[in-house]
């Protein structure tokens, strides 16, 4: 049964969509911060929404920049990170934006880089700034295969299909991902075992697609085999305060120490700047799943409702760095905890 208080805030939640909001916002402290301005490889291309940076030969992230230069909402075209590997044979991307335009500029980037066109296309999780754009690397003749897990594919559906009102006419109805700029593009390659590792031959390169959950009921990490490069998705967030709504918050803890334990050698975040995988920004992520827990623990003993847990909660010092997409992501986090704990 829900506690009266949780249920209040997830009505209020759902109705002013705190999990999914087109508006991203600062705190005030870092209003004047720039978000995704600092390359770890080489630059090959940019847009206001985002930049091409070159790990290594055939290894390409796209690092979106959703806030402009003075910490205001910007372009959100892509919102989330990508990227693509590259074969002798085939050229897998990993994940396809918030919108077509985001997947084009990847799409069309790929084919001046390497002149082809990718292959296939993976789907880390469900989220609308993950897979919106899928149809923007459908072009020019290309017919990539689209690669997601059973459990992604039937949240995506339950999400997506629901109708909501039109913002600018509430007499219209259109799909919630319509109403974020995306569209749902269902998958041709469905991973039904989500117990193990799929492997991927690219030609002469093989990539490692791997199961594992905490941000949402079905997360993919995707890891280049030859340059030690990791693809986690929301799994890792760098310098931003991440989205509990569909988490699963203590399993998010042991799938990032999973991932930080490993042999990789770069990682590259679902938000923010790429980064060695032994980093202080990596550790921050870390670090800041611990104060979360620490205080939502403590918080659900002394029976505090979500909103005065949420209210409660202030960063460490050595986290005051942290940005935010918008307003209520301390909500989610204390939502998703006394979820887990009311269990």
């Amino acid at each position: 049964m829900l506690h009266p208080n949780r249920r209040h805030f997830l009505k209020r939640c759902f109705s002013s969509s705190c999990g999914y909001s087109a508006t991203l916002l600062l705190a005030p402290v870092l209003a004047k911060r720039a978000y995704g301005r600092e390359a770890l490889g080489e630059t090959l291309g940019s847009r206001p929404f985002g930049r091409i940076e070159k790990i290594s030969d055939d290894v390409y992230a796209l690092v979106s920049t959703p806030f402009t230069k003075d910490g205001k909402s910007g372009d959100l075209a892509t919102h989330s990170n990508g990227g693509l590997i590259v074969g002798k044979k085939s050229i897998l991307a990993i994940d396809s934006y918030r919108t077509p335009a985001g997947a084009t500029f990847m799409a069309d980037s790929c084919l001046k880089i390497t002149g082809r066109l990718p292959t296939h296309i993976v789907n880390t999780h469900f989220h609308f700034d993950h897979l919106g754009g899928t149809r923007g690397f459908i072009q020019k003749g290309a017919n990539p295969e689209v690669i997601m897990t059973q459990t992604t594919r039937k949240l995506a559906f339950d999400t997506y299909l629901k109708t909501l009102p039109d913002q600018t006419n509430p007499n219209i109805s259109i799909s919630a991902l319509n109403n974020w700029g995306g569209y749902l593009t269902d998958a041709s390659q469905i991973i039904t075992d989500e117990s193990k590792p799929l492997k991927l031959d690219l030609g002469g390169r093989t990539v490692t697609i791997t199961p594992m959950s905490g941000h949402t009921n079905s997360d993919l990490i995707v890891t280049d085999d030859s340059t030690g490069t990791i693809f986690a998705g929301d799994l890792i967030w760098d310098g931003i305060f991440p989205n509990f709504m569909s988490s699963s918050p203590s399993q998010w803890t042991q799938s990032v120490k999973e991932i930080l334990n490993s042999s990789s050698k770069i990682i590259v975040p679902g938000h923010g700047n790429i980064q060695q995988i032994k980093s202080d920004s990596t550790q921050a992520h870390l670090n800041l799943l611990a104060e979360i827990e620490t205080h939502a623990r403590a918080s659900f003993v002394k029976g505090d409702s979500v909103d005065a847990a949420a209210k409660s909660f202030d960063l460490p010092t050595s986290l005051k760095h942290y940005k935010y997409f918008r307003t209520g992501f301390h909500e989610l986090a204390m939502d998703a905890w006394q979820r887990e704990l009311d269990k």
